[in-house]
């Protein structure tokens, strides 16, 4: 019996480690899919921010748990510590601007996928693209 609950331990173990890894690298903003209702200003709003984050917003996921967002047309990176929950479901980040919690729904070595809810009780889902992968040059 001992044998087996070794194993099974090991076994979880051994499934959570690859989302870690799966998430070190560099990712680009690919879209954004709202899945709240918006009035047509907040929706106008929305579109552009993510039409903007398309050419602007890169992510770099170290695998120390640091990452750093660039934001390329204004020169500026927002630096923090990452973190999955114990389940690996959910994906935290911390800056100085605050704690952010992101429901992981997809993630390979070529995409993420994560909702996030806004201050204001909107859900949106927002996918990015793979640019490099651990151990990728």
């Amino acid at each position: 019996m001992k044998n087996w609950v070794l194993f099974i331990v090991i076994a979880l173990l051994a499934s959570c480690a690859p989302r870690q890894k799966l998430i070190v690298g560099s990712w680009k903003f690919k879209d954004m899919k709202i899945e709240s209702n918006l009035d047509s200003a907040n929706l106008a709003f929305v579109s552009m921010a993510g039409n903007q984050m398309k050419t602007n917003i890169s992510i770099k996921m170290e695998a120390d748990s640091t990452y750093t967002i660039m934001q390329l047309k204004e020169q500026r990176a927002i630096r923090g510590k990452w973190w999955f929950s114990a389940d690996k479901k959910n994906l935290f980040t911390n800056t100085d601007l605050g704690l952010n919690k992101y429901k992981v729904l997809k993630l390979t070595k070529n995409e993420l996928v994560y909702e996030v809810l806004d201050n204001n009780g909107h859900l949106f889902k927002m996918m990015f693209t793979a640019i490099t992968t651990a151990g990728s040059k």
